[in-house]
């Protein structure tokens, strides 16, 4: 039994020990460079914008010419008849027709067809709109890349707050071993109570409790972490060498004026924009297509099924202006007209309140940090308080005065306040996470 306790620390501690061997330091900025880097919904969404990208070269090729080999062979079970005039080409003309059938049973027609468009609003029109879904594609891509930095960001302040109750959970297990060292063998000697020796027990498992699940939570967010950044968990230990969670970051950049609009905004301008440039399009739908169309190629008339009959093959070109005024097309241009201002109108009202809810934040934010550093401040004040009086306690002890339960309380309490401010610190940093999600500033971590 003289071992148990001190077997017991030294295997959670062994524990911990293991979880970070063959580790190397990370800071914040690189795993946000690793995680944005390697998560696969944000190579997805990168993927899908490429695709957006090449299909708005797809569209303008449509403007190059179009050129295709032509050829149809058709059989004509009714020849075309058409009334000639034939006494207009006798010496002395006369209102003689004769019905005349024009044409061939079999006939075939060969070539090259080219058209080049000179005016195609459609066309414009769904440039821009391939444009406009690549922009919001890109927006989207931004506003993931922001909330993957912003929950990085915050697992990343999470494991840094375990690390530092780690620490005093490993000092607190170390003190209450000691004490129930000194207390077995005062209860060896009979000078204490057995309650006293029990108490010292139990006081001591509770700390290696703390201990070992405190380890377990920041196994679980090294894990949750590795995920995000696609590292191993047990090969990362995770230090603040950029320096980011400082004072004087915390104070610069919630009184810097500096404000971006965030990505949720942008996406949501870029949908309206895409909406007013639909109703355009709707209505290029209707305006005039002008293109130069030419033929070059031959024709084969014949009553017999002989493809290559000599003497049958003619040949024919032309090249020539077309014309096309579309007055209906098969669709309601004012219902879709209708629908894409109604949508202009909710997107609006979405940006309105995103605006609203943005600000709201920023200043809940900032005032939340303004309560927690008051509130740190008082932990702060207290534990210096505390430490002189685990101190006084301490040398009363040593001169017979006081006793080891007391010691023990005011001991606890002393960490409880350590403990309590880490926690604020922990909230102040998530809060200021908060902040600069709200004011766009989150690139700053880049």
């Amino acid at each position: 039994m003289k071992y148990k306790y001190i077997l017991l620390l030294a295997t959670a501690t062994l524990f911990v020990t293991n979880t970070t061997a063959q580790t190397r330091t990370i800071g914040l900025k690189e795993c946000i460079t690793l995680a944005l880097a390697n998560k696969s919904n944000i190579l997805a969404l990168n993927a899908e914008a490429t695709i957006d990208s090449l299909n708005i070269k797809q569209i303008r090729a449509k403007n190059l010419p179009q050129i295709a080999l032509a050829y149809d062979y058709l059989y004509n079970p009714i020849i075309r008849t058409n009334i000639v005039p034939v006494g207009q080409f006798s010496p002395i003309p006369t209102d003689e027709t004769r019905a005349i059938k024009f044409g061939t049973k079999y006939n075939q027609m060969a070539g090259l067809q080219v058209m080049q468009p000179i005016f195609d609003a459609s066309i414009r029109s769904k440039i821009k709109d391939s444009q406009l879904q690549y922009r919001i594609k890109k927006d989207q891509v931004t506003t993931a890349n922001e909330e993957l930095t912003f929950e990085v960001a915050k697992t990343f302040v999470s494991i840094l707050t375990k690390q530092e109750q780690l620490k005093i959970s490993k000092l607190d297990t170390l003190r209450t071993a000691s004490i129930l060292k000194i207390i077995r063998n005062k209860f060896s000697d009979g000078t204490i109570l057995k309650m006293d020796f029990n108490k010292a027990k139990i006081n001591h498992n509770n700390s290696i409790f703390a201990f070992k699940e405190l380890i377990s939570d920041l196994i679980i967010e090294k894990i949750y972490l590795a995920f995000l950044t696609n590292l191993q968990a047990n090969t990362i230990d995770i230090v603040d060498v950029d320096n980011i969670f400082t004072e004087q970051n915390l104070n610069l950049l919630t009184q810097s004026s500096e404000t971006k609009t965030v990505s949720k905004i942008n996406e949501l301008d870029s949908r309206i924009l895409l909406a007013q440039q639909q109703i355009k399009g709707e209505k290029a739908k209707y305006l005039p297509k002008l293109s130069l169309n030419g033929y070059l190629g031959a024709d084969q008339f014949s009553n017999d099924l002989q493809p290559f009959q000599s003497n049958t093959w003619f040949g024919n070109s032309f090249v020539g202006l077309a014309l096309r005024l579309p007055i209906t097309i098969g669709e309601n241009k004012s219902n879709k007209i209708s629908q894409f201002q109604s949508q202009i109108k909710s997107l609006n009202f979405q940006k309105e309140e995103e605006l609203k809810v943005t600000e709201k934040n920023k200043q809940t934010t900032l005032q939340e940090i303004v309560s927690l550093k008051e509130e740190a401040k008082s932990y702060s004040l207290n534990i210096d308080l505390l430490k002189e009086n685990v101190l006084l306690y301490n040398e009363r002890l040593l001169a017979g005065q006081e006793t080891y339960e007391n010691v023990n309380l005011e001991e606890i309490e002393y960490q409880k306040e350590k403990q309590k401010l880490n926690n604020v610190n922990k909230k102040i940093w998530e809060q200021w996470l908060l902040f600069l999600k709200n004011a766009g500033m989150l690139d700053k971590f880049k």
